[in-house]
Formats: C-alpha cells, sequence, structure tokens
C-alpha cells in the first residue's frame, strides 16, 4: 500500500508557479467579447461584457501545472462554457460532495481542510483536445484554503474565495463561454481591444450541445432499476431450480423408503 502511494505521489508531482510563467507573455489563442477569461500567467478571472473588464478576481488553479489529460490533476486551457451552477442559497463554508451539500460548513483556512465549499459551477470543453474536461469534474468553486488564492494549489479546478464565488455566481449562466488561457490579464485585454486576436464566434444555443446532468442521472437511475430487477430476476430463478431440486431429493427418498419397506 504505501508503495502505491510513493507511486502515486511521484506521478504527480507539483511543478509551481514556474510553468505558468516560463517564456514571453503571448497572446491568447482566443477572446471572448461575453462571458469569462481565465488567464493562468497572473492566476486571474475576468468576467467582461462587450469586451470590456466588468469585475476580476484572484484564483488559484492546478499546483500540477497546465494540461488535459484524464488523471492529471492539470487545468485544461482552450474555450469552454458553464453546464451548472450548483448552492443556491447555501451558507458560505459549505461543504459539496458529488455536487451535493453535505451540511457540514468550515471556516476559512480551516486546518487539514480542502474540500469543494460555498458554491460549483461546472463547465465543459467546447474543442477536441479539452472535450472531457466536463468528465473530469473542472469547477468553479469556493475553497477554504483562501490563503493559497493567487497561486497554483488546486488539483485541476480553479479555486475562489467564498466570497468571490458567491459574487461571481449570479453573473454566470449555463452556455456562458468561459475561455482559460496561458497568458496575464494584460495580455488577454489588451489582445481583445487591438484586435491582436480574433474574437470567438459562438453559436448563440450553445446550450443545447452542452452535457445535461439530470438526463445523465435519470439515465443512470434506469439502468440501476433494470440491473434490480435482473438481480431479483436471477435470484428468484435460482430459488426456483434449489426448490425443484430439494423436492426431487425428497421424492426419491420417499421412494427408496417404500422399497425398502415391500423389500
Amino acid at each position: 500500500m504505501a508503495g502505491a502511494l510513493l507511486q502515486v505521489a511521484c506521478k504527480h508531482k507539483a511543478t509551481g508557479i514556474s510553468e505558468y510563467t516560463a517564456g514571453p507573455d503571448r497572446p491568447p489563442a482566443a477572446v471572448i467579447k461575453d462571458g469569462v477569461a481565465i488567464t493562468l500567467r497572473d492566476q486571474k478571472l475576468t468576467v467582461l461584457r462587450n469586451g470590456k473588464k466588468v469585475k476580476d478576481y484572484d484564483i488559484s488553479t492546478s499546483k500540477f501545472g497546465i494540461g488535459g489529460t484524464s488523471g492529471s490533476y492539470r487545468t485544461p486551457t482552450g474555450v469552454h462554457a458553464v453546464t451548472r451552477k450548483v448552492g443556491d442559497g447555501q451558507p458560505i463554508g459549505m461543504v459539496f460532495k458529488g455536487c451535493r451539500p453535505t451540511g457540514e460548513v468550515v471556516g476559512v483556512d480551516a486546518p487539514g481542510r480542502d474540500p469543494i465549499v460555498t458554491r460549483v459551477i461546472q463547465i465543459a470543453g467546447l474543442e477536441k483536445y479539452n472535450s472531457n474536461s466536463h468528465n473530469r469534474r473542472i469547477y468553479i468553486h469556493g475553497t477554504p484554503e483562501e490563503r493559497n488564492i493567487g497561486r497554483p494549489a488546486s488539483y485541476g479546478c480553479i479555486r475562489m474565495r467564498s466570497e468571490d464565488v458567491v459574487d461571481l455566481y449570479p453573473q454566470v449562466h449555463r452556455g456562458m463561454p468561459v475561455v482559460i488561457e496561458r497568458c496575464s490579464q494584460d495580455m488577454y485585454l489588451r489582445s481583445e481591444r487591438d484586435g491582436v486576436t480574433p474574437g470567438m464566434r459562438l453559436s448563440a444555443n450553445i446550450s443545447d450541445f452542452l452535457p445535461k446532468e439530470e438526463a445523465r442521472r435519470r439515465v443512470a437511475y434506469r439502468s440501476g432499476k433494470r440491473t434490480l430487477r435482473s438481480s431479483r430476476r436471477a435470484i428468484g430463478r435460482s430459488t426456483r431450480v434449489a426448490a425443484r431440486k430439494l423436492k426431487a431429493r425428497k421424492s426419491r427418498k420417499m421412494a427408496r423408503r417404500t422399497l425398502r419397506r415391500r423389500g
């Protein structure tokens, strides 16, 4: 067991900020007029309206660096969109597990705790190389580890201070574009303003193409019911077979006794 844990620790080695800041600050691959821009170089999340910054927040992305491979714990880049929001009305510090509130509330920088808290905004990748972001459970969410905000510290998600994610929550909606870029916020805004990077043209009905979590849950529930029915049928069949065998055994015993009496 210790060997297995050691292998995992070696495989996922933290990279620090160096991977984010290495090389020149290059223009982004995509810009959007309305939505959310996450710039990894300076660990910022920016809300955009008509190409202008409305508000920005300090964030924390993956301590393992940038990438989209499943199981890598890295933060993916590219164009994404919001698929769902969870946490309406929940108190600050509410712990979520499987996107459901647990009833436990933790304070800021609670020792020894690193859960998802306060609000959860799930995103899905819209490009081929980041199309697994939804299945990887890449979230924008609150964290009690607010001391680490502003530097890479997550396991792939985009972490925010609880008060900041509460403020962001009503500003986003299902289908809203979320662009994750390696550059800084300054470079992103400059590229958009000066037309260095062409703007992304996204479908107006983008939400129609996003994963439907509730539908998936219903399918899973129906599958579970089918499996349960199959199991019950299998148990019923085995019970009937066992009963027939027992009846046959009893019949044979009775026949042997009758023969002995007659003999």
